[in-house]
């Protein structure tokens, strides 16, 4: 209990009752008058006065039979004490009244507070993520790239936005896209973008994303290097297949669109076939080599394969939840709390902080990524889950 508020609210209800049965004194008025200059005191003082908060909380009050109470007391007590009696229920009253405003204000206050927190709570909000990210060139230069442009295009040695303007930084100068040497595109938390392949191939990077490539394929292979998320459109190739190398497992695809969710914080990496066939194969690192000579297994579309640990099972899946994020939305299915708050983490750069362990409930529904991330926290208000957030972080409480 907040001692502090329940002696002011004690105070000011003693003289607000005082004020009702007109005997305030100027000393009493004057920290009245100072009290009533906040809106809210206003407010909360128009109500006692028109008795609706007091008559309320004395409702069970009219129930009681003052005559027949009082003459039962009578029998009890005997004839000399009545007197005293008459005095001591005007002094009840009295202390029922003072105290009924006593607490209707202390309730009125705390309510207030509370109203308050919340309406600043939900002032505080942090904006969706959007198109940021950053391109390491083979020289070591790195290019924050335009954040009003959402991909980027490597053909015939040049890096062009997706609308065809430059890049200001490369243009002229060919240096940072010679030889072999693999380039980056990096997205940070709360950043995505989209980049096309020498070879044509469309690749969309979700947050927290790093893909690694040649500034042009060459060999009998197309090999592209990836941590974090990405949606991959491979353009159709026979004779050079597509492999995709992230920590723990290689895939292997001709010409087929699938989602990698491959994050270093993920107890699982996923592979979620969209169309086409793909073979997936266990890896001892980033770029590894076999983990198992001659074991792997084949997704055709709508499977899912999974690596976790050293293990390489698959599942058939809506594709939907795995890749809705690529159209600009959040898909969730029967999705684990803790599933969402990481994506959420990911998407509007907080971190999540659990008290009382990790709810175990589960949610549905869709909501377009561009929302704040009170609309996306929306969702858990359905539930018990206690969310809320303080600066850069969520805290959830497990009550």
């Amino acid at each position: 209990m907040d001692f502090n508020r329940e002696n002011i609210s004690i105070t000011i209800g003693r003289i607000i009752a005082h004020s009702i049965s007109n005997t305030i004194t100027p000393a009493e008025q004057a920290v009245l008058d100072e009290w009533l200059q906040d809106s809210t005191n206003r407010h909360i003082y128009t109500t006692i006065c028109k008795r609706q908060s007091i008559n309320e909380r004395l409702a069970e009050f009219d129930e009681f039979d003052p005559s027949e109470g009082y003459q039962r007391f009578r029998v009890s007590i005997g004839k000399d004490n009545r007197i005293r009696y008459r005095l001591w229920m005007t002094a009840v009253a009295g202390v029922v009244f003072f105290l009924s405003v006593s607490v209707t204000i202390y309730v009125a206050i705390r309510e207030g507070r509370q109203l308050s927190e919340q309406a600043s709570s939900h002032r505080h909000d942090i904006a969706a993520g959007g198109n940021r990210a950053t391109l390491k060139l083979a020289d070591g230069r790195t290019i924050s790239l335009d954040e009003t442009q959402d991909g980027i295009v490597i053909e015939s040695g040049e890096i062009t936005y997706n609308n065809g303007n430059p890049l200001t930084e490369t243009e002229g100068s060919q240096k940072g896209l010679d030889g072999t040497a693999l380039l980056e595109l990096s997205t940070p938390n709360g950043g995505t973008y989209q980049i096309t392949l020498s070879d044509g191939t469309k690749v969309w990077l979700n947050a927290a994303s790093t893909l690694r490539y040649p500034p042009r394929f060459s060999g009998a292979e197309r090999i592209v290097e990836l941590t974090g998320e990405a949606y991959f459109s491979v353009a159709n190739d026979k004779k050079r297949p597509f492999k995709v190398f992230n920590a723990g497992q290689e895939i292997q695809v001709l010409g087929t669109e699938f989602n990698v969710s491959a994050y270093s914080d993920d107890p699982e990496n996923k592979t979620t076939l969209v169309e086409g066939k793909v073979r997936l194969l266990l890896t001892t690192q980033l770029n590894g080599t076999a983990l198992q000579d001659g074991k792997f297994i084949e997704l055709v579309s709508g499977e899912q394969g999974i690596v976790k640990r050293e293990s390489l099972t698959k599942v058939n899946v809506d594709t939907e939840p795995y890749t809705a994020w690529k159209a600009g939305y959040f898909y969730f299915k029967k999705t684990p709390l803790e599933d969402i708050l990481r994506q959420a983490a990911r998407w509007y750069d907080v971190e999540v902080v659990y008290e009382g362990g990790i709810p175990n409930e589960t949610f549905s529904g869709d909501i377009k990524r561009d929302v704040s991330l009170r609309g996306l926290l929306d969702i858990l208000q359905h539930s018990t889950i206690n969310v809320t957030l303080e600066e850069r972080t969520l805290i959830v409480r497990n009550i």
